[in-house]
């Protein structure tokens, strides 16, 4: 019986006496394999791993050319959990919208508490994608203080940026947190 990939790949018991055999290749297929494919399962795969050695990469990844690409990573980062907020919260500083919208996103799924300031700060970004996802994680963090700042948003020029405050604060002030 073949053993589970994911599982090898988590333990990193994959090659007796090789505890990091096959990552170098991995983390080779995210930067630039030719297939969307391998690199979307590369970023899976090395944030299963949840042991923050590949937050900078998947930070990387986030700017991918290919959307499931961008996606996977962020779900990768998500997975590497509290490791991965400091590099995170760092990206919601990021020239690229993808990466502030992606990183805010990732934030929101971790739970750290550590998010909230940086995510009320990306209320005022200039891209409304961000603005929502800010809102949405705060939501999801269920941090008081974001009430006010989330209050703002509620005359927002972007409908999506308006329902993810609101959403946010029945959150925050009702029985979803």
């Amino acid at each position: 019986m073949c053993p589970n990939i994911l599982d090898t790949m988590t333990t990193r018991e994959h090659v007796p006496g090789s505890p990091t055999a096959g990552l170098d290749e991995l983390r080779e297929a995210l930067r630039k394999d030719g297939d969307f494919h391998v690199r979307q399962m590369a970023a899976i795969l090395l944030g299963s791993l949840r042991d923050g050695g590949d937050t900078e990469r998947l930070i990387t990844a986030l700017r991918d050319e290919e959307k499931s690409v961008r996606q996977s990573a962020m779900e990768g980062l998500a997975a590497t959990g509290a490791p991965a907020v400091p590099r995170l919260t760092a990206a919601l500083g990021d020239a690229d919208w993808i990466v502030r919208y992606r990183a805010a996103e990732a934030l929101g799924r971790i739970g750290d508490v550590r998010a909230v300031e940086p995510l009320i700060s990306a209320l005022g970004d200039g891209k409304d994608h961000v603005r929502h996802m800010a809102a949405k994680g705060l939501g999801m963090l269920c941090d008081p203080r974001a009430a006010g700042p989330l209050e703002g948003l509620l005359s927002d020029s972007n409908e999506y940026v308006r329902q993810s405050a609101a959403m946010a604060l029945g959150r925050i002030g009702g029985d979803g947190c």
